[in-house]
């Protein structure tokens, strides 16, 4: 009783099986792009675009779905900012926690471009994505 008080009721709505799997790939695939050199400041910044932005806008789209999110092309782009920035955020303080705790030896100089690439990534792949997947989901039901 208490639960159904405190915790509303989700009803689990219907999205594509291939999203998250794609997204993984994308994630994986992200490791191997060689450098782009935007900045001597980053050596990361296309494997968080990719790794973290696209991989955070295919992860909203099917979260969405899962999830009975409404959203129109504004709205998307505001939900994939906050969604792209609290794993973003997360991430980074992850890699400060382990490099703190001696196991992982990494650069962290280059935090503000890794959120700025997961931002851009996650944005501009939402407004290229946005209109294809939604004609893509009328298709389907």
């Amino acid at each position: 009783a208490i639960l159904k008080k405190y915790f509303p009721k989700i009803n689990v709505g219907k999205s594509p099986f291939w999203l998250p799997i794609l997204a993984a790939c994308v994630f994986f695939f992200s490791f191997f792009v060689p450098d782009i050199h935007i900045s001597n400041e980053t050596e990361t910044f296309q494997q968080h675009f990719i790794g973290g932005g696209i991989f955070c806008t295919l992860m909203f789209f099917y979260l969405a779905g899962v999830l009975n999110i409404k959203y129109n092309f504004l709205l998307g782009i505001i939900y994939v900012f906050i969604f792209t920035s609290a794993l973003g955020i997360a991430n980074e303080l992850l890699e400060f926690s382990l490099l703190k705790l001696g196991i992982f030896e990494i650069k962290m100089t280059d935090t503000s471009w890794d959120l700025v690439a997961n931002t851009s990534g996650a944005i501009s792949s939402f407004i290229i994505l946005f209109f294809p997947y939604n004609f893509f989901l009328r298709k389907q039901n």
